[in-house]
C-alpha cells in the first residue's frame, strides 16, 4: 500500500509541476483562500491510481470530499496542499496521501513535486525522505530554534493570530508562516526545524504529515499536553496541537497556554 500511495502521489505531483508556474485561473477566489482546476485535476489522479488496486476503499478527499466504499481502509487525500502557494508561483507546496485503518493512520506520503522531496512513513517502520532514514530535532534552546505556526481556515482573526504568536516570534530565532501545513510536518520530521504550533486545523491537511513526524521520533500532544490520537476521521476535523522534537516540549507548551488565555 505504501507503494501505491508513493505512486499516486508522484503521478499527481508530475501534473503539478507540468502546469506551475503557467498562467492559472482560479474557480473561486476569495479573501484568503483560492479555488484552482489543479487541485481537481490532481485528485483525480489520486483517486484513480487508487481505485485501480483498491477499489474497495473508501476516499476522503478536500475536493470531491468522501467516495464512499465498503471496505474498511480510508484514505485521505489533499491533493494539493498549499493551493495558494501554488498560485503565486511559490514553490512550497505538496501532494499529501494518509491511509487510515483500524481508527489509526498506518502510512502516509507527502510529495513536494518542485523540489523532489517524497517523504513517507509507515507505522512502526520510521519516516523517510527519498530513502534517508528521519529524526526530529533535539534542539533545547528556544533563541536558537525556527518554529512553524498553522492555523486553519477562517477559525481564528488575524487579529488574535498576531496577538497569539507575537510570543513565539519573539523568542525563536524565527518563526515560520508557509501556509503548506503537510509539509511543515515533514520538515519537522527531518529535524531542519524544531516546533509546530497549530491551531484549529483541518487534519485532512496533516494526517499524513503527522505520522511521518511521529515516525521520526516527533513528540505530538494537544494544548492541554495530552498525547496525540487520532481520531477516526470526518469532515471537518479540526486539530489543535503542539509538536517538537522534544526537548523543547514544555516550553512551547506553556507559551501556547498563556497565549490561549489571553487571546
Amino acid at each position: 500500500m505504501i507503494e501505491i500511495a508513493k505512486q499516486a502521489a508522484l503521478y499527481a505531483g508530475e501534473l503539478l509541476r507540468e502546469r506551475f508556474s503557467g498562467q492559472l485561473t482560479p474557480d473561486l477566489e476569495s479573501h484568503n483562500d483560492v479555488k484552482l482546476p489543479e487541485d481537481k485535476a490532481s485528485e483525480r489522479r489520486i483517486i484513480e491510481v487508487i481505485h485501480r488496486h483498491f477499489p474497495s476503499h473508501t476516499i476522503a478527499s478536500e475536493e470531491i470530499g468522501i467516495v464512499q466504499r465498503d471496505d474498511e481502509y480510508l484514505w485521505i487525500v489533499d491533493p494539493l496542499d498549499g493551493t495558494n502557494n501554488y498560485f503565486i508561483g511559490h514553490p512550497y507546496f505538496s501532494v499529501s496521501i494518509a491511509l487510515q485503518h483500524a481508527e489509526d493512520v498506518v502510512l502516509g506520503v507527502v510529495y513536494n513535486p518542485i523540489s523532489g522531496q517524497l517523504f513517507w512513513a509507515e507505522r512502526g517502520k520510521g519516516a523517510y525522505l527519498n530513502g534517508r532514514r528521519l529524526f526530529a530535532s533535539g534542539r533545547t534552546e528556544l533563541s536558537k530554534a525556527v518554529g512553524t505556526y498553522i492555523r486553519g481556515r477562517d477559525t481564528v482573526t488575524k487579529e488574535e493570530e498576531m496577538a497569539f504568536i507575537a510570543p513565539f516570534a519573539l523568542q525563536s530565532k524565527r518563526l515560520m508562516r508557509t501556509i503548506a501545513p503537510a509539509l511543515d510536518w515533514c520538515l519537522l520530521a527531518s529535524g531542519w526545524i524544531d516546533y509546530i504550533v497549530m491551531q484549529k486545523s483541518d487534519i485532512m491537511d496533516v494526517a499524513a504529515g503527522i505520522l511521518i513526524a511521529r515516525e521520526a521520533g516527533a513528540k505530538i500532544t494537544d494544548w492541554s499536553g495530552e498525547g496525540y490520537r487520532h481520531k477516526p476521521f470526518t469532515i471537518p476535523c479540526l486539530a489543535s496541537l503542539i509538536a517538537t522534537g522534544g526537548p523543547l516540549h514544555e516550553t512551547i507548551l506553556t507559551m501556547t497556554a498563556v497565549g490561549s488565555r489571553s487571546g
